[in-house]
């Protein structure tokens, strides 16, 4: 029974091992980029106006919907009239016969109806504009990338920016330690007349400067820290720390061909231009319409046998009895309109010439940028395999001038200066790895993709 107890406790236990140590082992970086993608304000508000020119799309499509309105009306008026043409803009005109004299009676009138236009073909410019709505949407998408794509990459380099600031730490911290031995054994010496009692007060020294150092770099990690967490807008997860970064270097690959967020937004911004411009260009074109309608009326004046006009009771305004209904085909042609219409092509001619230099100049800068970024990558990798060396020799030849020291062969002045050798050499071995990686982030980020970077972690 005992034994059948602890066969699932084993499996339990080694079941939590594993999970903890699986945690452990998840890149601190992901972490942060997914935080970033679900709460950063700008990639959201990308998103959002992504979303809002999808919208476009379809209302741009649905204007091949008729438009139908209905509406009713009630006045209340007098109804004198002639007969004769005038310009109803500004006047509101009165129907009915004409009317032997002027008359200050007012009555009620009222009307109700359904008032259909329809433009079911346009020569070409519903087309051309909804293939601007689309290509506004490309734009939209690519634009949602390229802002994902620039904040990541921000992201990713404040991240080994950080993780740089600790490795710069932990060498402070051992040149303390190494300040701290200098000064014990100063004093040592000192006391044994070996050297001189100045060299004590001036190691003393040199620790301070040691320890201003590190509550500097100190707060440089919470600067680093402070940024991280506004590129992520939420609070920084405990696990921050990964040291991988300075213990394996990064590889040259082959990266595939992608198409750069960038390049997809100028080129969706070309088309959506050329789209207009086809559009506008066509505006000279007839406008043909379906027109149908269907109304009540009802008046408060009536009329006689002989045809003329009284008022019975002036609130038969509201009884509506006359009704209407028809449909029929308009086709409006501007002929003069076209001289204005000149200019505005013209302009979407040049607005479409402009967005094409726009697309050139962008894939120029992108294919320069692919060849400076590789060749940076290949250099930082050949720097850091030689920073190594430099770091032995700075290590081998402060602890031989260390025990020279010792022996009284030496001044302080030589073993400070190795000392600071030996610290300059191991910042150096640290910033080269930091500096390949940075390499690899440019090259991720010229050719648009994130994943050459992500998959070497």
């Amino acid at each position: 029974m005992v034994r059948i107890f602890k066969i699932p406790l084993l499996v339990a236990i080694i079941t939590f091992a594993w999970t903890n140590v699986h945690s452990q082992t998840q890149v601190p970086i992901k972490q942060l980029l997914e935080t970033a993608t679900k709460n950063y304000p700008a990639i959201l508000a990308a998103e959002a106006q992504k979303e809002a020119s999808g919208e476009r799309v379809k209302s741009t499509r649905r204007t091949i919907i008729p438009d139908i309105n209905a509406s009713a009306q009630a006045n209340y008026s007098t109804y004198n009239n002639l007969t004769g043409m005038f310009y109803p803009e500004y006047i509101l005109p009165v129907s009915g016969p004409p009317s032997t004299e002027n008359l200050n009676n007012m009555v009620w009138g009222s009307a109700a109806g359904l008032l259909m236009k329809w433009e079911p073909y346009t020569f070409g410019r519903r087309g051309n504009e909804i293939k601007a709505a689309e290509s506004t949407y490309e734009a939209g998408v690519a634009m949602k990338s390229l802002t994902l794509l620039e904040h990541n990459v921000q992201l990713s380099s404040t991240y080994l920016d950080y993780l740089l600031a600790l490795q710069i730490l932990n060498v402070l911290e051992s040149d303390r330690e190494r300040a701290e031995a200098n000064y014990e054994q100063a004093v040592s010496l000192a006391t044994s007349g070996l050297v001189s009692g100045v060299d004590t007060a001036r190691f003393h020294t040199e620790l301070s400067k040691t320890k201003i150092k590190i509550l500097q770099q100190q707060n440089t990690i919470y600067e680093h820290k402070a940024a991280l967490s506004q590129l992520i807008a939420a609070g920084l997860p405990e696990n921050l720390v990964d040291s991988s970064f300075f213990k394996v270097l990064p590889q040259v690959s082959e990266v595939a061909e992608m198409i750069h967020p960038r390049e997809q937004l100028a080129m969706a911004e070309w088309k959506t231009s050329q789209y207009l411009f086809k559009a506008e260009k066509l505006s000279w074109m007839p406008t043909l319409s379906v027109l149908g309608t269907a109304y009540g009326r009802g008046s408060g004046v009536q009329l006689d046998n002989n045809g003329n006009t009284f008022v019975d009771n002036p609130s038969d305004g509201f009884n509506i009895n006359r009704f209407n209904y028809g449909i029929g085909v308009q086709l409006a042609i501007p002929l003069t309109q076209i001289f204005r219409y000149q200019t505005q092509w013209k302009a979407r001619e040049l607005e479409a010439d402009a967005d094409k230099q726009e697309l050139e100049k962008v894939l120029l800068a992108l294919n320069k940028q692919k060849s400076v970024a590789d060749n940076t990558l290949i250099t930082a990798l050949a720097i850091a395999g030689e920073t190594p060396v430099q770091f032995q020799d700075a290590r081998y030849a402060y602890e031989a001038i260390q025990s020279q020291y010792q022996a009284g062969l030496i001044t302080f002045t030589e073993l400070i200066e190795a000392r600071n050798e030996l610290v300059t050499a191991e910042i150096e071995l640290r910033r080269s790895y930091w500096e390949a990686w940075k390499a690899l982030l440019y090259v991720a980020a010229i050719n648009g993709n994130l994943e050459i970077f992500l998959n070497q972690l």
